[in-house]
């Protein structure tokens, strides 16, 4: 296994919605196993427990923005689930174990999977697809993603 410093953390809901979380400490841990999983440990404040709480309640994967080492690195995305919060004074601590999303085929099948997961089809699908990948990727590529053929359904 190998350990990094966590430096940057953000919770993404949704497009529009991406929550910074003050780190006080933190760790990443790539458990070099089968399935690629990862640990992030995040040592913060007690203010934000009912966020992660709800997530752990409700069993519900997040994406994550991660930034190990040093704050100037880029940030790397996963797909993650909250296993434990454990009180301490006024701070707590959050383990959670996900995926990194690698490549654009992993996060690809991230983004289709939680908008067939929606109810979207046809065109409604395709049109939020693209979209959701431009936001993902944006700080990355800065030009939107472009279908090469439409289906209709």
């Amino acid at each position: 296994m190998k350990t990094f410093k966590l430096v940057g953390l953000q919770v993404i809901r949704d497009e529009r919605n991406r929550q910074e979380i003050p780190l006080i400490d933190g760790l990443v841990i790539n458990k070099e196993d089968e399935k690629r999983r990862w640990l992030v440990e995040a040592y913060i404040d007690k203010q934000h427990e009912p966020l992660f709480a709800e997530l752990q309640n409700n069993h519900h994967e997040i994406r994550l923005q991660v930034t190990i080492s040093n704050i100037n690195n880029d940030p790397a995305n996963m797909v993650a689930t909250v296993r434990s919060i454990t009180l301490m004074n006024e701070h707590i601590s959050v383990l959670m174990e996900g995926m990194l999303l690698r490549n654009r085929t992993d996060l690809a099948e991230v983004v289709l999977a939680g908008l067939v997961e929606k109810g979207l089809q046809g065109e409604a699908l395709l049109k939020e697809f693209k979209h959701e990948l431009y936001e993902r990727r944006g700080a990355e590529e800065r030009e939107p993603v472009k279908a090469n053929h439409t289906t209709k359904g």
